[in-house]
């Protein structure tokens, strides 16, 4: 459920905050170069505010000598180490709303690149998210955040303004790491009155949506391709690599960090770049929610309680055979396609609007069903219990994707394996008539037979046509 349908808004003119999904993490992150291209005066020393933060620790690590047992190294440590920023409802999410967060472990990944970087003659950070051009381990999701943490005082002072604006009833609440003491140099709890999410019982914290993207602006990827040109130019004899890994484009930056610095800087010059465009929702990461939502509503399902296998099974059969009808006859396959050019959304979209079908049916239901569950060798699309006994798994794949033989004899085998599950569905989504889609389609039974039997697990077959629909008037 979406925040404005929790409590009832009306949005106005001055209400661009980002209408959150309430139950489950949206996959968007907030971009710190997108607030330091911001003028409104509000969030104008924002980025001031997350890069003094940094330079903090900086300062710490250089003067403890980036030996990582003394007290200076340790006291940074501690000033990374942040929180699950679950009041935001943004990022990747195992299940709900429960983010990956900091942790110890992370604060130590970004010290590191501290350390990386200082030793590289980069003294001060310009952008944070140079560090995760400098670091493997630092990606969207996690430089997302760090800065809902550090700026977290600046989002409750806007969501407060929000609340008061349309008379949301608030709860007073603790809320950790929302100040910052900058003489004792530690975070500090405070509390403030915050209207509150129904599902997860935490408080809500909103962000101004022009500052959310799906990568950020300065991401490794983009960072490559302007070191690529910049070699081509200088060196005619380099040799352009492609299709390279993170590990590779880490190492090029750390060796030539006044490129990384020269590439900030010509950003900074450019035009303020485009937020996610919600409206379009290119990736299929947003939209889901409502439409899935409205069809659920107006398609009411009953279904007893499971109280055996046999009924547990049940359960999941009538949510996909629901799914398959939402999108091969009620224009469900629209969230799939993006409007005008045809083209195919990611997976991901696959796996959310699926989720918005099965959320509300098996809900009712006492079953539960978890999205991108990690059992040991990689995340499961989705995993379906009732208690512990009970339990079943589902992977997700287009059919004409350059890895769906991989997902069905590798993936689902391995994640049936890992979990100590014994039945399992492969569920095939077709967007194409071409002649591969055509040739897998025909060969996916025996396929599927012949890897049950090999792996000595129960694997179901099921079989989505999102290909575009014509409308019945035009038939």
């Amino acid at each position: 459920m979406l925040f404005s349908e929790a409590f009832q808004i009306n949005r106005g003119s001055e209400d661009d905050w980002f209408d959150l999904i309430l139950d489950t993490d949206t996959p968007l992150f907030v971009d710190p170069f997108l607030i330091f291209k911001d003028t409104r005066e509000q969030w104008r020393t924002a980025h001031d505010q997350l890069i003094g933060h940094f330079d903090t620790c900086f300062h710490l690590i250089a003067g403890g000598n980036r030996n990582t047992q003394s007290l200076s190294y340790k006291k940074a440590i501690r000033l990374l180490t942040f929180p699950e920023p679950r009041e935001f409802c943004l990022g990747y999410t195992e299940s709900g709303t429960k983010g990956a967060g900091g942790g110890e472990g992370y604060a130590r990944t970004i010290a590191e690149a501290m350390v990386a970087a200082i030793e590289r003659g980069l003294t001060s950070l310009k952008h944070f998210e140079e560090l995760g051009v400098l670091n493997e381990g630092i990606g969207p999701d996690r430089v997302s955040d760090v800065t809902c943490n550090v700026l977290r005082s600046r989002f409750i002072v806007y969501t407060k303004e929000v609340a008061a604006r349309h008379g949301i009833p608030t709860v007073e609440t603790n809320v950790g790491y929302a100040s910052y003491n900058s003489e004792r140099r530690a975070w500090a709890s405070e509390r403030h009155d915050l209207p509150r999410n129904p599902y997860s019982d935490k408080p809500i914290l909103l962000v101004p949506q022009r500052f959310l993207r799906r990568l950020q602006v300065l991401n490794p990827a983009d960072w490559w391709d302007y070191y690529e040109t910049e070699r081509v130019k200088d060196d005619l004899n380099y040799e352009v690599m492609h299709n390279v890994n993170k590990r590779s484009i880490v190492a090029a930056a750390r060796s030539n960090p006044e490129m990384v610095r020269k590439w900030t800087t010509l950003l900074e010059q450019q035009a303020t770049p485009d937020a996610y465009d919600l409206e379009s929702d290119p990736s299929g990461v947003y939209k889901w929610d409502a439409v899935t939502r409205r069809y659920v509503e107006t398609h009411p399902l009953t279904i007893p309680p499971p109280e055996d296998d046999a009924t547990f099974f049940d359960v999941i059969e009538q949510v996909i055979a629901e799914f398959k009808h939402f999108i091969e006859e009620q224009g469900g396959w629209k969230l799939l396609w993006n409007d005008g050019n045809y083209k195919d959304k990611h997976e991901e979209a696959i796996q959310l609007a699926f989720l918005g079908i099965a959320r509300s049916y098996c809900r009712a239901n006492n079953v539960i069903v978890d999205r991108e569950v990690e059992l040991g060798r990689g995340p499961v699309d989705f995993k379906f219990s009732n208690g512990y006994t009970q339990r079943a798994l589902l992977e997700v794949k287009k059919l004409h994707n350059g890895k769906f033989w991989n997902g069905l004899e590798k993936q689902l085998p391995s994640y049936l394996h890992s979990d100590d599950c014994h039945d399992g569905w492969f569920l095939s989504v077709q967007y194409k008539g071409n002649r591969t889609s055509v040739e897998r389609s025909r060969r996916l039974p025996d396929v599927v037979s012949t890897v049950a039997v090999n792996v000595g697990k129960n694997l179901r077959l099921r079989t989505v046509d999102a290909t575009p629909k014509a409308s019945a008037s035009t038939l």
